[in-house]
């Protein structure tokens, strides 16, 4: 419902007289083509943006849906509308990390397959879910993150002698590379040494 909330604020801003034109240019309506302005220049931050929102949507009516382009017969069929609220940092570091198929979770059994251990700080999560809120791409866009994130990684393991794979927040935002721990590599087709000292 892009824009829902432009039309709930003015409705809340605006004063009409006459043949719908507005009364005088008021302190409500300013703020709200200020906000606008600062919206596309990029002068509030996605968090701010998003908070904003949420308080005009918190005060939608039927006639909003109805002038946003719904038949009056589909609104009607509503009897109580709630709307959601917009996933802030916290809710996506949980997307992140809770969920029993977290995308944390999943990427850690990924590189586990060759034996080796992922872990992130909780400032690297925090960072991940900023970039998922400036892009405005909501959860759906914690994997591409992801990806990107740890896609030279998941090139440079295999065969590799790194043990473990560490993501601070330098990596997320590009100021650093990923930390590798690396040990002596394991030569698969060799057997463990208590086998070798058995057979001598």
């Amino acid at each position: 419902y892009n824009g829902l909330d432009r039309l709930i604020s003015r409705r809340k801003n605006e004063k009409y007289l006459g043949f719908g034109v507005p009364a005088r240019e008021g302190a409500g309506r300013r703020a709200a083509s200020q906000a606008d302005v600062a919206n596309q220049s990029g002068l509030t931050t996605a968090e701010e943006d998003n908070l904003e929102k949420d308080a005009m949507l918190a005060q939608v009516e039927a006639r909003d849906l109805i002038e946003f382009g719904m038949i009056p017969e589909f609104v009607g069929r509503f009897p109580v509308i709630v709307p959601f609220h917009s996933l802030n940092k916290e809710l996506l570091v949980r997307i992140l990390t809770e969920p029993k198929n977290a995308l944390v979770h999943q990427y850690q059994i990924l590189f586990s397959m060759d034996k080796v251990e992922l872990s992130f700080s909780s400032e690297a999560l925090r960072a991940i879910a900023a970039q998922a809120m400036e892009r405005k791409t909501g959860a759906r866009g914690l994997r591409a993150i992801m990806e990107t994130l740890l896609l030279d990684s998941m090139f440079e393991i295999p065969g590799s002698d790194i043990l473990s794979v560490h993501i601070s927040e330098d990596v997320v935002t590009g100021r650093s590379s990923p930390v590798f721990i690396r040990g002596r590599a394991v030569d698969e087709d060799q057997p463990p040494l208590e086998m070798r000292v058995k057979a001598k």
